[in-house]
């Protein structure tokens, strides 16, 4: 059986490690802008996903901590998990 060592880059959050993305999986591209543009461009909306601070800090959207809240804040986007929302009106 014949194998090759490949080696691609993954987007990691700087505060907590985390590599998956909101659909579930780590996505493996071929150098680090890549794999940190995937991150930021792939979110269920403009203002939600993976954050990049002023500061240079790439932080995940999946750990709801202050640490988190606080690095999107200043990246200008908020943390959401973009789950759908219904609101019945009272007949």
């Amino acid at each position: 059986m014949a194998t090759r060592r490949v080696s691609c880059y993954i987007a990691v959050c700087d505060l907590c490690g985390n590599t998956t993305q909101d659909e579930g999986f780590t996505p493996h591209l071929d150098t680090p802008d890549e794999a940190v543009q995937y991150a930021l461009d792939n979110a269920c909306d403009e203002n939600s996903g993976w954050a990049l601070t002023p500061t240079g800090v790439l932080v995940c959207d999946q750990t709801k901590d202050t640490a988190h809240e606080d690095a999107h804040a200043a990246a200008g986007k908020r943390m959401s998990t973009c789950a759908m929302t219904v609101t019945f009106t009272h007949a």
